[in-house]
């Protein structure tokens, strides 16, 4: 039974190599096949799915779903993880990544002038050294009182 190959596509990632086919049977029907290569230590390990023709379209819907699920669990999964990045900075510095207030701005102009130390003024506004730095700079306060 001979198969002609009319399209064949690949991608190789690390040690993996994928290969897309569309092939013909000598009925002249249309099959897709997805082959995964990967390097062993006796050689080349091979997995190959066959997708018939009658098949592909369900296929194709069911594969696209299950990308977009994919897609939207990955984001919600990024979501959590950079909520988790933030309560956990936030157990050291209660009020990092909270808006400032304009008191907080006054203060802080007040203290700058006291010449607290960014790492005293840290602690005052529990907040992280990076967040006092930028507010400083984005308020002009080096500039203002040099």
């Amino acid at each position: 039974m001979e198969h002609t190959e009319l399209y064949t596509q690949k991608l190789v990632k690390g040690k993996r190599t994928y290969f897309f086919d569309v092939k013909q049977t000598e009925q002249k029907d249309f099959y897709l096949t997805i082959t995964e290569s990967k390097r062993s230590v006796d050689g080349f390990v091979r997995n190959n799915v066959m997708v018939f023709e009658e098949d592909i379209e369900d296929f194709m819907v069911s594969f696209t779903q299950c990308l977009a699920s994919y897609h939207k669990l990955k984001e919600a999964h990024l979501i959590k993880k950079e909520s988790n990045a933030y309560s956990k900075i936030q157990e050291n510095h209660a009020k990092a990544y909270m808006p400032w207030t304009t008191e907080d701005d006054d203060k802080l102009e007040s203290l700058y002038c006291e010449k607290k130390t960014i790492k005293e003024l840290a602690l005052i506004f529990e907040r992280k050294e990076g967040a006092i730095e930028s507010r400083i700079k984005k308020l002009g306060l080096e500039e203002k009182y040099q």
